[in-house]
Order: structure tokens, then sequence, then C-alpha cells
């Protein structure tokens, strides 16, 4: 998939998910307002029961007498009215307000309209809060001297109301963060496989350029030693079977390279550990790449200062990674070729330290060093051959023995990788 094509369909899925997420806010929103709305309902229909109740208490005067205790005199509604307790308010209102599935925590009071005194208070404290009350009903259709409202103020009615609902925004929330994640994942996880796919891609352009190299030295050569001329000079023979002999183990290399790929993506590396000297592999390490080193008018200073270099270590796969590191130094290092590799030891275990003076590594790339398939590039200079998997194998190996890599880089003033490898690591 084309890049472009790629991002317009990330863009494109980002705003449809943004979309899904304002409506679903929308949708919360709205069902947060229906279910207020619905409780504001209900409480005018719990206070016109109430409402209800007191008209029939009012109408009732027989028992309005016993239960008020009123005297049967014309000033009879003046004295229900204000004989009217707040426990008998109280009570009804529960009642209701129960049935109804209120909340539980409120105030009430009955005031008049027109003076805004209170007749009767549940709490003298709230009366203001009464007054500018949503949940008011006017009780003046039972007397017809003065207008009485009857005042409910509901404590924490949104947290009431969001209660009733904070199990559909939970879930709503638990959903949407589980579709962001999901295309977090999914669209993070697409782009390392589409840069994992073109590091791929540029490593087999890139091995077969390598292998393309090797094959045609040792075809040329081939053929010279066919011809007539060459087969009378023993010098000539030597030249063209010494080319063959040096481009076959440079293939040979580098197929151990590509082999290399397999071996760790599958986790294949049987560790055969053995008592092996750090020293003696660094010096083996350091006769392979004299030839190179002195064509390019180089230097590599032996330091070798650890008092216990026998380490338990695949001593086949601990050489490897050291040549990998000399030859990563060396590729590094298009002039002034100098190559300090040393050693120190503590009670735990062995370091080893190769330190050049090449081109050096950026900031924004010694992150990505140890990754597989990465390489530094240079410019437009492409003269630096590899595959990208010799750190990646070191870092590998190393960290099967319980070991640690680390680099230490400035750009323009070069490298030095540190490995430290324990004595003993009892499992692998």
């Amino acid at each position: 998939m084309k890049k472009r094509v790629f991002n317009i369909i990330v863009i494109l899925t980002a705003i449809a998910l943004s979309g899904i997420i304002v409506t679903q806010f929308f949708w919360v929103k709205q069902a947060l307002n229906t279910q207020s709305e619905q409780f504001d309902q209900n409480a005018l229909l719990g206070l016109k029961r109430v409402v209800n109740q007191l008209m029939s208490l009012q109408n009732d005067s027989v028992t309005a007498l016993k239960y008020l205790a009123l005297e049967n005199d014309c000033d009879f509604h003046s004295q229900f009215i204000h004989s009217l307790s707040p426990r008998l308010i109280g009570e009804m209102i529960d009642g209701e307000f129960q049935d109804l599935e209120l909340c539980k925590t409120y105030h009430y009071g009955i005031y008049n309209k027109e003076s805004k005194e209170f007749i009767l208070s549940s709490q003298d404290d709230f009366e203001v809060k009464l007054l500018s009350s949503e949940h008011q009903i006017p009780i003046s259709c039972i007397f017809q001297k003065n207008q009485y409202i009857l005042s409910v103020y509901f404590l924490f009615q949104r947290h009431f109301v969001f209660n009733k609902m904070q199990i559909y925004i939970f879930l709503s929330g638990l959903f949407m963060l589980i579709i962001i994640a999901g295309f977090w994942f999914t669209a993070s996880s697409f782009l390392r496989q589409k840069k994992l796919s073109e590091m791929k891609t540029d490593f087999v352009n890139n091995m077969t350029h390598e292998l393309k190299t090797p094959i045609a030295t040792i075809s040329v050569s081939s053929e010279m030693l066919m011809k007539n001329e060459v087969q009378n000079s023993s010098e000539q023979i030597q030249k063209y079977a010494t080319i063959i002999y040096n481009e076959n183990e440079r293939l040979k290399n580098q197929v151990d390279q590509v082999l290399q790929v397999a071996m760790l993506e599958q986790k294949r590396y049987n560790l055969q550990r053995s008592d092996t000297d750090i020293h003696a592999c660094i010096r083996q390490s350091n006769e392979r790449f004299q030839l190179t080193v002195q064509q390019q008018n180089g230097e590599i200073q032996l330091r070798l200062n650890a008092a216990q270099s026998i380490v338990s270590a695949d001593k086949a796969h601990i050489s490897n990674a050291i040549n990998n590191l000399i030859d990563n130094a060396i590729k590094y290092s298009p002039e002034k070729l100098q190559i300090t590799i040393s050693t120190h030891s503590n009670k735990k275990g062995v370091y080893l330290s190769i330190q050049d003076r090449g081109i050096g590594i950026a900031d924004e790339n010694i992150k990505h060093i140890f990754k597989q398939f990465h390489r530094i590039y240079t410019g437009d200079v492409h003269n630096v051959k590899g595959f990208g998997i010799g750190l990646y194998y070191v870092k590998t190996i190393v960290e099967a023995h319980g070991g640690k890599i680390t680099l230490n880089s400035k750009l323009g003033k070069g490298s030095s990788f540190t490995v430290f490898l324990p004595y003993y690591k009892d499992t692998d």
C-alpha cells in the first residue's frame, strides 16, 4: 500500500472515530438531560399528589379537626394552613417521593408568594434556596385569600441523576477507550509492519547486490584460469586461485549472516557453553582483521586489562559477536582508522569495549541501532556494505548469555560499544 493511500485511510478513520466519540458524547449528554427532565416531572407529580392529599384533608373537616386539633369555627381555613406541621408535610412528601424513586436528600417548605414569608420549613438555612427552587407548586387553590407555594429543594439532584446513568456512561466510556486503543494499536502495528517490510525489502535488495559481487569476481577469475596463457604461469594461477578463495570466503560469510537472521528469528541458537577466554577470542579476531586494517593504514590497539577473562560462554557465538563489532568499527571509520579494544573485570564478569574514531552515530539513530535490518545511512555515499543484522545479532547473543551491551557515540567523534558478560549464568 502506498504511503499516501495509507495516510488518507488513517486520516479518514481518525475523523470517523472522532465523529463517533462526539456523537456518543452528545447522546450521553442528551440521555442525562432526558433523565433530569424525567426527574423534574416526577418531582412535580409527587408535589401534585401532596397537594391533592392536603385538599382531601382540608375538605374533610371532621378528619382535619381530629388530625390537626382545630376548632370548628369560621376561621377554619386560616387555622388549617397555619396548623400544618413539618412532620405532616414531610410524611406526605416522603411517601410520594419514595413511590416515584426520587432523591431522598431534600428540604421543603410552604411560603406566602406575596410576602415571601415561610409558614413552615424543614430547615431554616435553606429558605433562600427554597424560594428559587425549580420544584414548586401553588396550593392557593385550597385557600382563597392568599396564594401559598409548596417548594422542595433537592441537595444532590445532579449527582442522583448521574448515579442512575453511571453504568451506561461507564460502559460508553469503556467501549470508546477500547475502540481508540484498538485503532491506535492497529495503526501503530501496521506502521511497524510496513516499516519492517520496507527494511526487509532493502535487506533483500542489498543482499542480492552483495552476493552478486563475489559471484561475478569468482566467475571472471574462473574464466581467466581456463586461458592457456594463464595456465602456463604459476604466478597467474596462484593469483586467480587466491582471488577465488578470498571471494568464496566472503560469499560464505555473507551466507552465514543470512542464516543468522533465520536462526535468531526462530530462536534456534543453542548455546554450547564452555570455559571461554575472552582475551583469546579478541586476539583471534584481531589477527583476522589485520590485513583489512593494514590496507587502510589503520591500527587496532589491544588493552586487555581484565584480571579474570574466562567466562562460561559459547565460544563460536562470542567470537562472531566480537567480529561483528570490529567489522562495524571498520565500516564506519573511512578515515583515520584507529580501533581500541579494551577489557576490565569485576566480581560479576568481564567488560569488553570496542572504540573507534569513525563517523559516529546521531542521537536519533542510537535507539534504533540494535534493531533488525537497521542500517545507518551515510547520505549520498553508499560505500558501507552490510545487511543490517550484525548489531542485532550481537545484542541477541550477548543477552542470551545473561549479558548487556551499551553504546556511547557522538556524531563525527566515533562510537564505543561496551559488552558485559557474566562469569556464569544458571540458565539459558
